[in-house]
């Protein structure tokens, strides 16, 4: 293939009109190869760098070149185009990882973008072993089956596992939000500053009297909280042949193919994802940040809990250091029981200041309170039914109770605005990592990203600390 359409998508992929020199010779940094190996692999990168100093050998000049930076602005419009849609991504690496190994896959030929509004899915390929025996043992000949002594190919494992992400990296990501009750309820903010400070106040008003000046209406006083979008990993080891007989009985249950559930898109979709969410949510609510000790390559893990600070764990501090909150609601209630429950969240609700009573805002709680406080309205209102049971505003409020299964167990409820109520998250979506690395039998599932949870201003909070998390001090969370 003509080295200038390489050279052309390799200044595509990092941005840039000509290569970085060194001593008068373009060359690539160590980042940089590092990015073209997790594309395209390590021969890809030998292989340019040879044709490279080829090319320049032959006096050209890859700045002055005007044939490359033609082909070049293709591949970014191509690229913008794509970036648009979001709906041809796989489609989109296929054509230039064709475009890399054809000589006549650029002749006359343009990258679709849109396919009936439909992005393509991931396809297994079928010719790699672990695939193959599968699907002929669904299909009735267990001649090639794995044995419990034997094991899959990592090699081809990790490959598909690559081509998986690549095709799947956005939805993946989305999981990591979508699949929490509590992110339901937050306003989310995309940045790649590891630390988030609101920076102007949520306008109260915007109608004055006429005056022919220039009057700015100004936001209320606030208090703003720093949240911190902390950085996140995941690190699970895997032994294919261990999982063989689950992957099988799944497929069984789900009336699936090895197909349409191949074996990389199980241990990403049942076996990390679930479990990664169900820490996610208990982190992102009770978590307390403990910074880890300096470990080396497999010692063991810190505790899920351990990795960041979360929502109930900020109003903790704050109690704690005796910071003015909107309103510290029940402060001499150590414990709401089933005898207290309805006349105390009367009064908690009704401390919630003026402006906020107009808004209709959720009762952020602990599952066992919404469980506590429904019994005990059944009790006082026997032949009262609650028709709808997804149902659950305070009688007479714009307050409705949401349960947030990572605060199960910690007694506590809060009521604030969903402006106020943040998730911090990567803006960069390459900055989360998510590959595959295999060792002898065994693959290894690295994933890499931010997080972040918090309250942009202290004076929109309203929150209730049972009696052992209000006393408890910065040491004792």
């Amino acid at each position: 293939m003509e080295f200038k359409k390489v050279l052309a998508v390799v200044l595509s992929v990092f941005g840039l009109d000509v290569l970085p020199k060194k001593d008068g010779k373009s060359i690539l940094t160590e980042d940089m190869k590092k990015q073209l190996q997790e594309k395209w692999g390590e021969k890809f990168v030998s292989t340019f760098e040879k044709d490279l100093a080829e090319f320049e050998k032959k006096g050209n000049d890859q700045g002055a070149d005007s044939e490359t930076a033609d082909l070049k602005r293709k591949f970014e419009d191509m690229k913008t185009k794509f970036e648009q849609s979001e709906k041809d991504k796989s489609d989109l690496q296929v054509k230039f990882d064709k475009l890399l190994k054809d000589p006549e896959a650029d002749n006359a030929e343009e990258i679709p973008v849109g396919n009936a509004g439909k992005r393509p899915a991931f396809k297994a390929d079928m010719s790699y072993m672990h695939n193959k025996v599968l699907d002929n043992y669904f299909n009735g000949d267990a001649s090639m089956m794995y044995s419990t002594d034997e094991t899959i190919e990592t090699s081809e494992l990790q490959k598909e596992f690559g081509k998986y992400i690549s095709s799947e990296r956005i939805d993946i990501l989305r999981r990591l939000t979508n699949d929490l009750t509590c992110t339901d309820y937050m306003t989310t903010i995309v940045t790649d500053k590891t630390e988030w400070r609101a920076s102007q106040a949520i306008i109260d008003s915007v109608l004055q009297q006429f005056t022919p000046f220039w009057t700015p209406s100004k936001g209320t006083k606030f208090t703003p909280i720093t949240i911190k979008n902390f950085f996140l990993k995941v690190n699970v080891p895997i032994k294919p042949a261990d999982i063989i007989e689950d992957y099988i009985g799944y497929l069984y249950d789900e009336n699936l193919s090895p197909e349409q559930m191949p074996i990389v898109k199980y241990i990403v979709n049942e076996l990390v994802l679930p479990k990664l969410s169900e820490d996610l949510e208990d982190a992102m609510a009770t978590g307390k940040f403990i910074e880890a000790k300096p470990t080396k390559d497999g010692e063991d893990a810190s505790p899920a809990g351990d990795s960041m600070d979360g929502f109930v764990t900020i109003l903790k501090k704050l109690k704690s250091e005796g910071k003015e909150i909107g309103a510290w609601l029940l402060p001499d209630v150590a414990k709401l029981t089933r005898a207290n429950i309805l006349e105390k969240v009367e009064n908690a609700v009704d401390s919630v200041a003026s402006k906020y009573k107009k808004k209709k805002m959720f009762i952020h709680a602990d599952p066992d309170i919404i469980l506590l406080y429904n019994r005990a309205y059944q009790d006082k209102y026997p032949n009262t039914k609650n028709v709808d049971k997804d149902n659950m505003q305070v009688d007479f409020t714009k307050f409705t109770w949401a349960p947030v299964d990572g605060m199960q167990g910690s007694g506590a409820f809060f009521l604030t605005p969903k402006e106020n109520f943040k998730h911090l998250m990567s803006k960069n979506h390459r900055e989360a990592k998510i590959y595959m690395q295999v060792q002898n039998y065994d693959v290894k599932v690295f994933m890499e990203f931010r997080k972040g949870t918090g309250f942009a201003m202290q004076e929109a909070i309203f929150a209730y600390l049972p009696e052992e998390a209000a006393g408890e001090n910065e040491e004792g969370i």
